[in-house]
């Protein structure tokens, strides 16, 4: 920790919190805007509290993506404790529900962004037990930062939480661990929460990003408590028309009562919402002239007609195709008629799958190692 008041020059508020105040300042040494995170004054003194700060900036720091905000250093101002993360530009998703709804597309990257944050996050073995719409910035890069990890706790590789913490100085002063409208069943039952957690609180936010409403609402946090306890999601096609119908089977998964019965990992999400975007707007890899490339837009419709069937492990499996293709040019000499046939459907299915710029990313991969290979080249497209 540093005690070095001169090196950062506090300007106006940014926000305000349950548990402190966000200011911006100047880092004098480094030419930059930072944001400096301050507990509030009637918690400055309070043990619990500090040690949640420290734990935020402890799990945050541990988490490096370009969706994360970003933790620099622990720091003591004035006599008062502060955090310094990284200044995000821009306005909260939950300011920007308020002002107008979102195109779907839009929706779709959103969700898929703050999707692929929090499993980077959970691959850490940290859930962050509070996300909402107002810990989402909007940046003016184009991109989300997911924010505030102050509620984050560490959980085993086996998906075991630690110790429960002591949270009873924190209640006594009307603090509790999470926000009413977005905790999952077993948060509002004084459960321990685990990833499944963050996942249904996804939910509630990718309800909200496709519809501008929330699943459970109500005028009183009581009433939504009750909902998120009791009722099933309001159906996406009350709140807007003309959704994907994959939207609402995601939503009954997200927002299932049961962990058991939700998505089990925020890869399996993610790579769900991808779907979704890309079966909105569907691409194609251009033609090529040569009998291969013929022979690949032939088979790339046969593979396009079966996607919406596509399974999430299906997914998974391409996904494991995209990391390992790049490798494959090197090793074609070794391989025969069979195992060149293998390439090409694996190829194939991951420009159906993919965008299109993958997708000619994967043809001319497989073109190169047609090239290695043309004594088999007839046996391939015969």
């Amino acid at each position: 920790m540093s005690n070095l008041p001169p090196r950062y020059l506090l300007g106006d508020a940014l926000g305000h919190g349950g548990m402190g105040t966000v200011l911006l300042a100047e880092d004098t040494q480094l030419g930059r805007k930072v944001a400096v995170k301050f507990l509030s004054g009637k918690l400055e003194d309070d043990r619990t509290a500090r040690e949640r700060l420290h734990r935020e900036a402890r799990s945050a720091a541990a988490l490096d993506h370009p969706y994360i905000c970003k933790i620099h250093e622990i720091v003591v101002i004035d006599g008062r404790t502060g955090i310094v993360m990284e200044y995000v530009p821009g306005e909260t998703l939950q300011t920007r529900l308020r002002r107008s709804a979102f195109a779907v597309a839009e929706a779709l990257t959103i969700a898929g962004e703050v999707a692929e944050a929090m499993d980077a996050a959970h691959r850490r073995h940290v859930i962050h037990r509070d996300l909402k719409p107002s810990n989402i910035m909007l940046a003016e890069s184009g991109h989300v930062k997911v924010m505030d990890f102050g509620l984050a706790k560490a959980i085993s590789p086996g998906g075991v939480e630690g110790a429960p913490e002591t949270v009873l100085p924190l209640t006594e002063v009307g603090l509790r661990l999470g926000t009413p409208r977005y905790m999952s069943p077993e948060q509002i039952l004084g459960q321990e929460a685990d990833a499944r957690s963050d996942i249904f609180a996804f939910g509630m936010l990718f309800y909200e990003l496709m519809t501008s409403t929330h699943p459970f609402d109500d005028p009183s946090s009581a009433g939504t408590m009750a909902a998120i306890l009791r009722d099933p999601p309001k159906p996406l096609a009350h709140a807007r028309s003309g959704l994907p119908p994959f939207a609402q089977h995601m939503i009954d998964r997200l927002l299932a009562k049961d962990p058991a019965r939700r998505y089990q990992s925020f890869r399996d999400v993610w790579a769900d919402v991808e779907q979704l975007r890309r079966d909105l707007t569907p691409t194609t890899v251009p033609g090529n002239t040569t009998p291969a490339a013929a022979s690949m837009d032939a088979t790339r419709t046969s593979v396009g007609s079966s996607r919406a069937s596509s399974t999430t492990e299906e997914r998974r499996q391409i996904t494991v195709i995209f990391c390992e293709m790049d490798g494959l040019g090197d090793m074609s000499s070794s391989l025969d008629a069979e195992d060149l046939l293998e390439l090409a459907e694996q190829c194939l299915v991951a420009a159906a799958l993919g965008d299109a710029a993958f997708g000619q990313h994967c043809e001319r991969i497989f073109l190169d190692c047609l090239g290695k290979q043309d004594t088999k080249s007839d046996r391939i497209f015969a």
